[in-house]
């Protein structure tokens, strides 16, 4: 009889652990993954003769806040380029139109995002004055990497 309490304690222990696991494999998944589980990063091209410089701003569902755009804005930038092979000219610019939470649920409308960011890459002088100019308008200040 003893012998079956150890095993049903040993079963306890068991399910126990697997459950820890299984709750620390979801924090790590969504740790590493923060832009794709709240916020979506989207690049678009704003030039035609020039595939250097490009527009970056985030989107989501009620989670994704002016703060998670910037997160996402910053991470992503920090990710996609990799400034010892190519120095990177860029500025964020803050949507003030846009309350700090503003994406409804309902009708998958977004709504304008919070943040977004002009970058170029330093080694195309067409795409660097244009993101120079853009930032300058929006009276932003530029940061090089």
């Amino acid at each position: 009889m003893t012998f079956n309490k150890y095993l049903v304690l040993l079963k306890y222990i068991a399910v126990v652990l697997s459950l820890i696991a299984a709750v620390e494999y979801f924090k790590y998944g969504t740790r590493i993954n923060y832009e794709w589980f709240h916020c979506t990063p989207i690049y678009q091209d704003i030039s035609p003769v020039t595939k250097n410089a490009k527009k970056l701003f985030s989107v989501g569902g009620p989670s994704c806040d002016k703060r998670g755009e910037f997160k996402t804005i910053v991470k992503r930038i920090t990710r996609d380029y990799e400034v010892n092979d190519d120095r990177i000219t860029f500025c964020i610019i803050e949507n003030l139109r846009v309350s700090p939470v503003h994406y409804p649920v309902e009708d998958d409308d977004k709504g304008e995002p919070g943040y977004y960011a002009y970058i170029a890459n330093d080694s195309d002088f067409n795409a660097l004055e244009l993101i120079t100019e853009k930032c300058l308008q929006e009276e932003s200040i530029l940061y090089h990497m």
